[in-house]
């Protein structure tokens, strides 16, 4: 979101102010949900040692119960996730996006 803003703000827009204030109200709210997640993986004894970024998408080795697990999500997945995330977070049916606004 933040290369977004940057472009965004970059460009010669007719109506800056609301771009800026939709991916503001975006951040606050996927802030405010990142908060929410780490206090119950915490809450449930879960903690991320080690997370890297690949060609193919991010790999997170963790830590839950005493337990080391690995977890691989591919970036069409986390994507597609955040897609559907940030239309929530604007009150929006991921529908919508196919032009079926009524």
């Amino acid at each position: 979101m933040e290369k977004d803003q940057g472009i965004l703000s970059a460009a010669a827009l007719k109506m800056p102010v609301i771009t800026n204030t939709i991916i503001k109200r975006l951040q606050k709210a996927a802030l405010a949900d990142l908060s929410q997640v780490r206090q119950d993986m915490r809450q449930r004894g879960m903690k991320v040692y080690e997370e890297r970024k690949t060609r193919l998408g991010v790999e997170v080795e963790f830590l839950c119960r005493g337990y080391h697990h690995k977890l691989s999500v591919l970036w069409g997945l986390v994507e597609a996730e955040s897609e559907q995330r940030s239309y929530t977070y604007l009150g929006f049916d991921i529908s919508d996006k196919r032009g079926n606004i009524n």
